[in-house]
């Protein structure tokens, strides 16, 4: 009996790990048109094929898709801290049940990883001089 006690918890962040994780990249590519106004959408109508990044003659790219480094570094940072929301949350004192416990940890979880992509966001665009998307309220 004591050894399902101990395993539950475990199970629980792993489940909530796992669906910040998949909630994660299935929204960061529309986030990214969203915040950049770039034509990044849902995986299901293009993923990345409308972005700007791939038009020869746009005037302004995308500054994830401009800057490997930035982008990668932006929704990487945003994905994995979002997961470490959700593993270490210090939601197993609370003795709840485990639906709910698992609901708690990926809502905490997926609003860390939209507070890191879109500071992040901010700060790639901020640098590379968008102006379009969350730029026009920042430059």
């Amino acid at each position: 009996m004591k050894q399902i006690f101990i395993q539950q918890p475990i199970k629980s962040k792993l489940i909530a790990a796992t669906l910040t994780c998949l909630i994660s990249l299935i929204t960061i590519t529309p986030l990214c048109g969203f915040l950049f106004q770039c034509g990044c959408n849902w995986p299901w109508l293009g993923l990345d094929a409308g972005c700007n990044y791939y038009k020869p003659h746009a005037e302004h790219t995308c500054p994830w898709c401009a800057s490997m480094i930035t982008g990668i570094l932006a929704t990487g940072l945003a994905t994995l801290s979002g997961m470490l929301a959700a593993t270490f949350a210090p939601l197993t004192q609370m003795k709840l049940p485990n639906a709910i416990e698992v609901v708690l940890r990926t809502s905490l979880g997926f609003s860390l990883f939209l507070l890191l992509a879109i500071l992040t966001a901010a700060t790639a665009d901020f640098s590379q001089a968008y102006p379009l998307g969350i730029g026009l309220y920042l430059n």
